[in-house]
């Protein structure tokens, strides 16, 4: 667990069984890939484009390995957006015909590595699981509705679009919190000061998890407003809180946004569109606890144990010509 995360509240995970061997070297890499059942998958990650990842590559693919990747899309903009296609394209036209399946991040790493030609049938949406946090159900007293962010505070995540899109709302028809920290903050303070809106924000420190659970039970819609983001793990928190989403285009977790009663997606980087469901969503009014009760219901369908199953019927499907099976999401 890196220091980032840990100052972002996270827990070092209870991993049971698993055994976890960190940066070996050439020789440990090739010995516990030889000393492995040739019936073991191995799943590479983003480290394959580390000197770690390519060594462990290659030494599945000499000796024959089954292999697949868990993968974002990686950011498609600009150039380097343009760079990166073409290097994930030289990828699956040199080691990547020997991938048996590609774990795609949501649609968005769906259509990625279908636009870097990577076969239809290899090609299955996934997903970030989150830990389940305790079932607090805190009782909100109602009045005006309540809109949170909880994360970092850099470009990246667009807070500057989110102020700028509640500028637009109308004055007392709702309360924005903002929780978290980071090197935008001070300046996004005196931005929002700049709109006029300093007054209807307010600013929370970090939490640890369960904190951070019962300020989204206390919400009425989470936001995550990124101009960029590779999943978006918030989304899968507020969902299982039993709070509806509205997230930008442009966050793999959109995925799961797939019912209005989950929440709404604008396109990125778009303020209007963001005002326009920022007011559509106040406009409800809180939420009840029936509401709360059916996301919270839906949400089991993205808990560890739905894409483990999930997870284990992909594997079927590969090695054992078991039925092709549908992300668990994407039925309920």
């Amino acid at each position: 667990m890196i220091a980032d995360r840990l100052a972002l509240g996270w827990d070092v995970p209870n991993l049971g069984r698993a055994r976890v061997v960190i940066g070996p070297g050439a020789e440990e890499t090739r010995r516990l890939i030889e000393s492995s059942s040739k019936d073991a998958i191995h799943i590479m990650a983003g480290a394959r484009w580390t000197q770690l990842g390519n060594q462990a590559v290659q030494q599945c693919l000499s000796s024959g390995r089954r292999i697949g990747i868990l993968s974002e899309a990686p950011d498609p903009r600009g150039i380097l957006g343009c760079g990166r296609w073409a290097k994930y394209t030289v990828e699956r036209y040199t080691r990547g015909f020997h991938y048996d399946f590609v774990l795609a991040m949501g649609e968005m790493g769906v259509r990625w590595f279908r636009r870097c030609g990577y076969p239809d049938i290899t090609v299955f949406p996934f997903a970030y699981v989150t830990e389940p946090a305790p079932d607090s159900r805190v009782n909100v007293p109602a009045g005006a509705p309540v809109l949170l962010y909880a994360g970092r505070f850099i470009t990246l995540k667009g807070l500057d679009l989110l102020l700028r899109a509640f500028a637009a709302v109308p004055s007392q028809q709702a309360q924005l919190r903002l929780l978290g920290e980071g090197p935008e903050k001070q300046r996004l303070q005196g931005y929002a000061q700049a709109l006029g809106i300093q007054n209807r924000v307010t600013w929370l420190a970090k939490r640890d998890t369960a904190g951070v659970q019962m300020e989204m039970e206390k919400a009425d819609v989470t936001l995550l407003p990124s101009r960029k983001d590779g999943w978006g793990a918030v989304v899968n928190e507020s969902l299982t809180a039993g709070t509806p989403v509205i997230c930008s285009s442009a966050c793999g977790a959109t995925e799961l946004v797939r019912e209005p009663w989950l929440g709404t997606v604008f396109r990125a980087g778009r303020v209007d569109d963001l005002t326009k469901a920022l007011k559509d969503w106040i406009e409800l009014g809180p939420r009840s606890p029936a509401e709360r009760e059916r996301i919270r219901k839906w949400a089991t369908c993205i808990s560890g144990e739905a894409v483990a199953k999930y997870f284990a019927a992909i594997m079927d499907h590969i090695y054992s010509n078991a039925a092709r099976p549908v992300a668990p999401w994407r039925v309920s």
